[in-house]
């Protein structure tokens, strides 16, 4: 009996301590649980801040980007209005040195304008201030406007430009002056990759209730990181067979803009050595 008293005693004093231990695990369990969701807590409320402040900043850049460029666009009428009358010799013949600079001050105003135009476009795209002006369109009539807007630019550069178009797609539902620049620019920034010999193809086909266009070109493609970005404001891909002077790295940033307000998509696919393809929808007028 003494043995069995004495073993019960052990057992009980095993028994209180495990239980002793297992909550002094148990509390500081609950202590490192605490200790970490405060953590959490802090670094959240540290994110949300630094998310907020990231914010402002945003917005006060597109407020300035906003200002700045309504201020350029008046002393840039007027630069450009001087240029012009330098260059017809209104104010005289000019030296050949002369006329030289004319020439650079015109471009580099064209460029000017060009960006400030893009600016305002996409800073009231974001801002959902860019009001869409609807209508039944023909997918082949668009593509052959933009095409031959582009025969000069395609001849310069030695690029053949291809129009593979169907006749018997359905008309799309769009603003067509929008759909042209978006074109516009897709076209222009392929042939500007191509190499001179080089093909720049607008191909377009139905895809339910959409029509799908693609601009495909032969040129040396764009790099597998640079995929991903290719659609970010003022990101631009460097290429030692880029013709013709250097864009506003805005061009593609607006098509995704202007397509996505259509209700469309836009995608890109691409390898390097095997050109790139741009591809992007538009609602059809009378969905099946």
């Amino acid at each position: 009996m003494d043995d069995l008293r004495l073993e019960n005693q052990q057992l009980r004093s095993e028994r209180d301590l495990l239980r002793r231990r297992l909550s002094e695990v148990e509390e500081s369990f609950l202590r490192a649980v605490h200790d970490s969701q405060q953590e959490m807590l802090a670094m959240n409320e540290a994110l949300t801040a630094a998310n907020a402040q990231l914010q402002a900043l945003d917005q006060m850049k597109d407020a300035f980007l906003s200002m700045v460029t309504h201020e350029l666009r008046t002393p840039l009428t007027v630069i450009s209005g001087i240029t012009e009358m330098l260059e017809t010799g209104i104010y005289g013949e000019l030296a050949p040195a002369q006329a030289e600079h004319v020439r650079q001050i015109a471009a580099q105003t064209s460029r000017l304008r060009e960006l400030v135009n893009d600016l305002l476009d996409l800073s009231k795209m974001e801002a959902g201030l860019m009001r869409l002006r609807r209508e039944p369109l023909d997918p082949r009539a668009l593509a052959e406007a933009v095409l031959e807007s582009l025969l000069t630019v395609g001849a310069q550069a030695g690029v053949i430009l291809r129009n593979q178009v169907r006749h018997d797609l359905p008309e799309v539902f769009c603003d067509g002056q929008r759909v042209e620049q978006v074109l516009t620019n897709l076209i222009a920034n392929a042939i500007k990759f191509t190499p001179a010999g080089g093909q720049v193809t607008l191909t377009a086909e139905r895809l339910d209730d959409f029509v799908r266009f693609c601009v495909a070109d032969t040129g040396q493609g764009i790099p597998a990181e640079a995929l991903s970005r290719i659609f970010d404001k003022f990101f631009q891909v460097q290429s030692s067979t880029e013709t013709g002077r250097k864009g506003t790295g805005l061009g593609l940033a607006i098509v995704k803009h202007l397509v996505e307000l259509h209700g469309g998509e836009v995608s890109v696919a691409s390898q390097p050595g095997h050109g790139s393809q741009f591809f992007f929808t538009l609602p059809v007028t009378h969905p099946r």
